[in-house]
C-alpha cells in the first residue's frame, strides 16, 4: 500500500507532473536563469485547464497541489516550524502567481 502511494501521484494531480526526483533534471544546462521553475507543477496544462472549467462552481481546485503537498510535508518533518520551510511556501506562492496571471491573460481557456 505504501509503495502504491508513492509511484502514483494523487487522483487529480497532472499525469505529466514528474513525482520521481531521479528523473528531473534540477539544473538544466541549455537554459536561461529566468526560466527556471521553482516548482514541480504546471499550473498552465491543459489537464489543468480542464479539471479547472469541468468543476463545479462551488468546489475548490489546486493546480499548485503538489506544491502545496511539498509544503506540508516539510512542516510535518520540521516540527511545524515555518522558518524552516519558507522555501517551499516561496515556490507555492509563484505557482499559484503563475497560474493567477494565466488567468487573467485568457479568460476563455479557463471557462
Amino acid at each position: 500500500m505504501v509503495e502504491e502511494l508513492k509511484t502514483n501521484p494523487a487522483e487529480n494531480a497532472d499525469p505529466q507532473l514528474q513525482v520521481d526526483k531521479t528523473k528531473v533534471d534540477y539544473a538544466p544546462k541549455n537554459t536561461d536563469s529566468g526560466s527556471y521553475k521553482f516548482y514541480p507543477d504546471n499550473p498552465e496544462s491543459s489537464f489543468n485547464k480542464y479539471r479547472f472549467a469541468a468543476k463545479d462552481a462551488s468546489q475548490f481546485y489546486d493546480p499548485c497541489q503538489e506544491s502545496s503537498k511539498m509544503s506540508m510535508k516539510c512542516l510535518e518533518l520540521n516540527n511545524y516550524d515555518r522558518s524552516m520551510c519558507q522555501e517551499y511556501f516561496d515556490a507555492y506562492r509563484e505557482c499559484k502567481k503563475q497560474w493567477l496571471q494565466a488567468r487573467r491573460r485568457n479568460r476563455s481557456q479557463w471557462e
